[in-house]
């Protein structure tokens, strides 16, 4: 069942406004929060290449990034994506992740009309 925090924290927040950039231009925008220590490269090969592909002109990858943990250690990493509709993009990027072997903690996260947690 999707979940709602209180309040939006710092990076939350940020991908609030990509996802209301992306609704002012009747786009959808979701981001895949991996639990996974992926720098960007990996993350590119192993997930956002892919994903790219099997979008094609139903969206893109708009970008990700990499969380670090303590010293050099990465915590988690995220892909940004922008899909022209909301139900098709969810179901591609579902079974996309899926076949490239996204854990089952993997959490998609969606911003507007309100703050969502969706299971992968």
């Amino acid at each position: 069942m999707p979940q709602q925090p209180a309040q939006l924290d710092g990076r939350q927040q940020v991908m609030r406004d990509f996802a209301q950039a992306a609704a002012d231009r009747r786009q959808h925008f979701f981001y895949v929060l991996l639990r996974e220590p992926l720098g960007p490269l990996e993350r590119g090969s192993k997930y956002e290449e892919p994903l790219t592909e099997a979008l094609g002109e139903l969206g893109e990858v708009t970008g990700g990034g990499s969380q670090m943990g303590e010293g050099k250690s990465i915590a988690f990493c995220g892909i940004d994506v922008v899909v022209n509709d909301r139900d098709r993009g969810l179901k591609v990027i579902r079974q996309c992740l899926r076949s490239c072997g996204a854990g089952p903690d993997t959490v998609i996260e969606e911003y507007v009309p309100a703050f969502r947690e969706l299971p992968l």
